[in-house]
Parts: C-alpha cells; structure tokens; sequence
C-alpha cells in the first residue's frame, strides 16, 4: 500500500486550473520532492494532500484511505499528517515545549503523558535542555527543530515540508538536511518536501518529481534526473548543460566535430538522426597538450572546483575541473565514458538513451 497515492486531480484557483490530471505515488517511508519555480502547482497539491484545498475531480488516498471521493471530505486535522512550514509558525509567547505540545494538548487529556511526549520529541530533534526558552532565543535551525518536533509529537504517518530550509543560513541548511533526512526515515516516516532549489532536492530526496507549468516534467530518483533528463527543460533545470550537435552513427555511436563518441548504453534513435549531445560539465575531461583540440578561454576558481570554459572545434564547452589550468592553455578534450543522453532535433524533448 502507498503512504500517498494523487490520481488524476485537478485543483483550480478563481476558476483557472493549476493542477489538471496529475498524478503521483509516494511509497512507504520514501521522501519526494516536489520541485520548481514559482507558480508551477507543487505547493498547489501540497495543500491539496493537506486538505487545505478543494479538489474538483480525480481522488487522493493517504495509505488506502480515501481523502476525497463522492460523500468523502476528510478535513486536514483527521488525516493523520505532520506539516511543518517555511516560516515555522510559531507561537511567541509560548516556550519551547508549550509550542511542541500545542497539538497534542487538543487529543490528549492526560497531562503527564503530554510532558513524556514533549520530552521525547525534544530528544528527537536534540534540543532537550532548551524546553523553557522562548522562540525569539533560538536561532534559525533551532526554531525549525522546534517546528519538527511539534509535527512528530502526533506520531504522523505522512509528513508536508513546504520550503523549510529557506530561511536558514547556507552554512547551516545541509546539516539540518541531513538531521531531518535521518530523523524521517528512523521514524518510518513518508515525506513531500517542497522547494525550489535543486541543491536541496538532491540532498533531502529519495525521488523528486519535477513540475512545470501544473503537470510533472519527470519523477525518479535525482540521480537519474541528473544524468539522465527526458527533456532539455528537465536538463537546464538541473544543472549546467552543454549541447553538442551530433549525429547517430549506430546504437551506441555518435559522430560530432570532436569524433565518434560511445555509449554505455543504447541509443533510442535511428542511424542518420541529427540532434544534441547533453553533456554535463564533469562528463568532460581535459589534459594540456600542445596538439589539443581545444583552447581554454576563461577559468575561475569556486573553491571546490575549477570552472573551465573551453572552446572545442567552433563549440564552446563549460568544464568542471579539480585544480586551475596555466592560462590560455591548449587542451584535448575528451568525453568521460558514460551512456550518452541524445535529443533528436525532430522530437526535441525525448530522452534518447535506454
């Protein structure tokens, strides 16, 4: 059974849809992100698992239960979820553990049990010893362990981040990542985390579904994204491309001005199709030499890579590199063995390697 099964909905705001037929799975203890730019619809069906927002067609089901169906209107405080927020909503007049307890005071009467719940979820998030401070005494990361561990103290099984790491320090968001990543999947937990940054979904992510425009581009895991993208959107959204005219000789072999290049795997194309070479910067190699094919034009330096532009037999390559070349270096350039991903210009938009 799915933590969350979204079949076929369609959400709409003053009548214009944003949502129209999407649908997504999220297994058992699997954290998926939703991400995108702005206005794209994925905090749009985050408030529609919530029940935040009405949905007029298709149905949602949170581990089989139906949410939404014909005489079915589950509103949100039954639908056994966490939610923790961009901006932590939390009470200021209210210390640590009275925050962490808000929710749990309305289920149970029982106030020593709701003290051992409080100390627990402190100890989950490790802010045991700070029960009595007020939430203006806390740093960033502090307040959203605060805000996690009011969400853990109800024991849901599905847990909405909606951008919880954007207002922390960059210093401090990937080690938050990785405590809330860790905390999520000791507890068994299912996670939907919004953003739209790819640094985050990459790091926080088992799988991450990328929107554009209300409908998903594509779902899988960020490597496979990464490396593999079904579109060129998909491609620039992730990260740096370059794009390298080629033409399919076999089903592992491309001709471009720099040679033939292989493939680890199969292209889906027919011999003959012209089309786009999708190279990553790291899928590029260089090495001096006075007979290269290429010429280094400009480099920086980023701390943990060099960034190399490189002009390659009238193409222009941006490579990532370890150490600085001397400059206005002659350089070979070489293709990292891989399986090659290959857009046809006739069906632009189709992954090409199987």
């Amino acid at each position: 059974m799915a933590a969350l099964d979204v079949n076929g909905i369609r959400c709409s705001y003053n009548g214009k849809a944003i949502l129209d037929n999407l649908s997504l799975q999220v297994v058992e203890n699997e954290i998926m992100c939703l991400l995108g730019a702005s206005g794209c619809g994925k905090t749009t069906l985050l408030k529609a698992v919530a029940g935040l927002l009405p949905v007029s067609r298709g149905e949602i089901r949170i581990h089989g239960r139906p949410m939404n169906a014909p005489g079915v209107a589950v509103v949100p405080e039954e639908r056994n979820i966490g939610m923790i927020f961009q901006d932590y909503a939390l009470f200021p007049h209210m210390n640590v553990a009275q925050n962490v307890a808000f929710g749990l005071q309305s289920k149970e009467k029982n106030k020593a049990r709701v003290r051992a719940r409080v100390a627990e979820a402190l100890e989950l998030v490790n802010l045991a010893e700070l029960g009595d401070r007020y939430p203006h005494q806390l740093s960033g990361g502090q307040q959203q362990r605060v805000a996690i561990a009011r969400a853990l103290i109800c024991q849901p099984r599905l847990m909405l981040l909606d951008e919880p790491f954007s207002n922390i320090d960059t210093q401090v968001r990937m080690r938050l990542i990785g405590e809330i990543r860790s905390l999520l999947k000791g507890q068994g937990i299912s996670a939907i985390f919004v953003t739209h940054s790819k640094e985050e979904a990459f790091a926080f992510s088992d799988r991450l579904a990328l929107f554009r425009a209300g409908h998903i581009e594509q779902v899988g895991r960020p490597q496979t994204l990464y490396q593999h993208p079904e579109s060129r959107f998909v491609a620039d959204f992730l990260g740096l491309a370059n794009y390298v005219p080629a033409t399919v000789l076999d089903s592992r072999t491309l001709v471009t001005a720099m040679g033939t290049i292989g493939s680890q795997a199969c292209l889906n194309a027919e011999p003959g199709t012209h089309g786009q070479l999708l190279l990553r910067p790291r899928q590029i190699q260089l090495s001096l030499t006075e007979q290269g094919n290429g010429r280094v034009l400009e480099q920086q330096f980023l701390g943990s890579h060099t960034r190399c532009l490189v002009e390659c037999l009238g193409v222009t390559l941006e490579v990532s590199i370890n150490e600085p070349l001397p400059a206005v270096s002659q350089v070979n350039v070489g293709i990292v063995p891989h399986a090659l991903t290959f857009f046809p210009d006739t069906r632009q938009g189709q992954r090409a390697v199987a």
